[in-house]
């Protein structure tokens, strides 16, 4: 039993292949003309790039990115401008920043800095979407041959879930991590070796090292691998090559990411003393195992298990709570003030009951996966392959996780592309033996499992009630809705085409004319006031900014007689109202006054009109709503 594909009859391509195989069996030239084709085809959101946001993370991104090219050390992952003074680092990794700040000194030798930044956030998100569609190209012929490769790349293409990841602006680290995620999964199905197991040791400690979102994933790698090495032993060497090379690897990103100061401490969200434990302990004692290699499959599965253990107790032993998640060491009341509220850590339930079409939408493809994984699975070549069980178990994952939090429906969407077209495949190598058309096969089959067009048709039959413009359908919609401009002065119409005002750095020019100061707003709006202008904000949604969070939900969420005291205590200069927000003021509060357009006394309107309203806090003794 092994994880690896085997040549077999059903995975060879056709030997009568006609004329047009060239095209439904893309080579990488092919390959690299279709990943431009759809990069360019967003050529027209050049002159929003750096102004218009469809997310608050990549606005938090690029403002890192800036700090960081403006001096920030490498190890100074501080945002000294959130919730000041700021004693706890972002959880994000340099290892995002990198190359980004690498495109814009590039790009600076021949552009301005607004448009080096433009040319850096429109090139960066599409360089990731290469690997990943060729990922799913050789998953597509592993599982089904070589008339597999059309869809496995048309289909991901085609896909807006998907695809809304790697558009350009997309600048935070979601689209790296599917991309190390579709590698690791594709180097586990391929020929075993020690080649194999280094590789895949040293994508787990990157995946670990850009976030955690993909270690399921990686526990599944892992566990497909300490299978076979139960099922059949390690006589290429793999299980050591990649225990050791998985310990190494992650020691070096953890020394070549964290301040010394950070060495000591565990944290449940990032690459820290706790995922080092369990990468090195893990890695090294599965790598022991394999040399000791006890005689007989009840001693291998005791050896895994004392070595499950011993990795498990090395990740809690620095902090115990995360064992609960990544989100383990949240406070309650932050989560219910705040990230109980965002909407990519919603359940599908919810999300189909605000958008209905979106949330079928976003189950249809992976649904479509499982379907075909089972029908696969009927072949008794593939059926022995533990990569393919691993693949199945990670789109399984992925679904599950998705339906808790919908954020991970995008890894469910990806992971089904490869199964989906390898069954088309084997149905055109089916055709082609009952000596039928192979390309209508083909063809037809990937019509008819472009998401796109399973769109269209359920726009035409659902009730008119159930279609809105919520962002899951936008970001469905992928491909057809790019923003549409054609030069500069269009921004502010591309933004309310596009998306909210509050995430259009132009809407706050008129703060960052007043003089600097701290700033409290709906937590949402943290970001777009740290990109735009050089004040400082009280939170942003980051959940290691516990405290900042806790008190601007308390000023904004509180009566004014209230919550002006607390601004007072905390040293507030300016709040600011976005009215284009969907924030859900509480009955009463300060936010519900704004809101109403009431006056409130001790805040001075000095920025509008206009969605993004500024007051100016003045701080008194007695501070009472009007």
């Amino acid at each position: 039993m092994t994880l690896a594909a085997e040549t077999t009859p059903a995975a060879r391509p056709s030997s009568r292949s006609p004329a047009i195989e060239r095209w439904l069996q893309p080579n990488g030239l092919l390959l690299v003309g279709l990943w431009l084709f759809a990069a360019l085809h967003f050529y027209n959101v050049w002159p929003t790039l750096g102004v218009v946001f469809r997310d608050t993370d990549d606005m938090m991104r690029l403002a890192e990115v800036r700090d960081f090219l403006a001096g920030q050390g490498w190890f100074d992952l501080h945002q000294y401008r959130l919730d000041p003074p700021s004693e706890v680092p972002m959880h994000w990794s340099r290892f995002i920043d990198l190359p980004i700040a690498l495109l814009i000194r590039l790009f600076s030798l021949v552009l301005d800095p607004a448009n080096a930044t433009r040319a850096a956030m429109f090139v960066w998100p599409a360089i990731p979407f290469l690997p990943v569609l060729w990922a799913s190209r050789t998953l597509g012929v592993r599982f089904g041959g070589g008339w597999a490769a059309f869809p496995a790349v048309y289909l991901l293409a085609t896909l807006g879930l998907v695809v809304a990841q790697f558009v350009p602006g997309r600048i935070d680290h979601h689209n790296v991590q599917i991309m190390l995620t579709m590698l690791l999964l594709t180097v586990l199905t391929g020929p075993a070796g020690v080649k194999r197991g280094a590789i895949a040791g040293l994508i787990g400690a990157a995946m670990m090292t850009i976030g955690m979102e993909t270690l399921p994933f990686l526990i599944l790698g892992v566990v497909g691998l300490a299978v076979a090495w139960l099922v059949g032993g390690d006589e290429t060497g793999e299980t050591k090559a990649f225990g050791l090379t998985l310990a190494a690897a992650t020691l070096v990103a953890a020394g070549a990411t964290l301040p010394p100061s950070e060495w000591g401490r565990g944290a449940c969200d990032a690459l820290s003393l706790s995922y080092v434990g369990l990468a090195v302990v893990g890695g090294v004692g599965l790598a022991g195992a394999a040399a000791w290699a006890p005689a007989g499959r009840v001693g291998r599965g005791g050896l895994l298990a004392v070595v499950a253990v011993a990795a498990v107790a090395a990740f809690a032993w620095p902090e115990p709570a995360c064992l609960k998640g990544p989100f383990g060491e949240i406070l309650p009341e932050v989560r219910s003030a705040w990230l109980d509220g965002v909407n990519e850590v919603q359940p599908w339930p919810k999300v189909f009951a605000e958008e209905h079409v979106g949330a079928i939408l976003a189950l249809v493809t992976p649904m479509f996966g499982l379907i075909a994984f089972g029908w696969l699975a009927r072949d008794g070549a593939v059926r022995r392959m533990i990569g393919f069980w691993v693949f199945g178990a990670a789109l399984a994952t992925a679904l599950a996780i998705g339906l808790m939090q919908i954020r991970t429906m995008v890894y469910a969407n990806t992971l089904a592309v490869p199964l989906v077209a390898a069954a088309i495949g084997r149905i055109g190598r089916d055709a082609e033996v009952r000596g039928r058309s192979i390309s209508v096969a083909v063809l037809g089959g990937s019509i008819l499992a472009n998401c796109m067009v399973l769109q269209l048709a359920l726009e035409q039959v659902v009730p008119a009630s159930w279609r809105s413009e919520a962002a899951l359908s936008n970001a469905a919609q992928g491909l057809a809705s790019p923003v549409a401009s054609q030069n500069a002065e269009t921004t502010a119409a591309a933004a309310a085409a596009f998306g909210s005002a509050c995430y259009t750095t132009t809407s706050y020019e008129g703060l960052a004319a007043l003089p600097t100061g701290l700033v409290v707003a709906d937590i949402n709006l943290g970001p777009s006031i740290l990109l735009a202008t050089r004040h400082s904000v009280v939170a942003a949604p980051y959940h290691r900014m516990q405290r900042g969070i806790l008190d601007a939900h308390h000023m904004l969420h509180r009566a004014p007689a209230e919550a002006l005291p607390l601004m007072g205590a905390r040293g507030v200069d300016y709040l600011v109202f976005c009215s284009s927000d969907k924030s859900k003021a509480a009955a009463g509060s300060l936010l519900e006054r704004l809101e109403k357009g009431e006056a409130v006394v001790g805040l001075e309107a000095v920025a509008g009109p206009g969605p993004v309203r500024v007051y100016r806090v003045h701080r008194g003794p007695v501070l009472t709503a009007r």
